[in-house]
């Protein structure tokens, strides 16, 4: 229970740290899905049926580095910033599937949860254990 105790949601550091990592998961999923667009635009070499496995890796990808990023800004508590940017990033992933399609919840829906919980988390955790710190006014 230790652990829990410096958190604070009310410390505008924290806040700052999430709305980052968010933004970044965000820019860092929208980079990587023009990449796959593209080249799956210009070369055929990719079966249809393998798109949502690689939707799911680009996902994991941008929630590794907005809790990377979001830990790096404040400098601590990264398994939180991480889960926290994950659960974020998640909701609006849902929120924008049911939007497009009626389809309800799947196994795939919740291996993508799970996935981008877990990446999301890691980038965290690694973001607080790199040495050199970044420094955002």
């Amino acid at each position: 229970m230790r652990y829990f105790t410096n958190i604070s949601l009310n410390n505008s550091a924290f806040i700052k740290a999430l709305v980052l990592g968010v933004l970044s998961s965000v820019a860092m999923i929208t980079i990587l899905m023009c990449v796959v667009s593209a080249v799956l635009l210009f070369s055929s070499l990719l079966p249809y049926e393998y798109l949502q496995y690689i939707m799911l890796v680009v996902d994991a990808l941008g929630v590794l580095f907005g809790g990377y990023i979001a830990a790096r800004v404040n400098k601590s508590q990264g398994l939180i910033l991480g889960l926290i940017n994950g659960a974020i990033i998640l909701v609006a992933l849902l929120i924008i599937g049911f939007c497009m399609s009626s389809d309800t919840l799947t196994l795939n829906t919740l291996l993508k949860a799970i996935v981008i919980l877990i990446f999301s988390a890691l980038g965290g955790i690694k973001g607080v254990n790199v040495k050199e710190k970044i420094r955002i006014k």
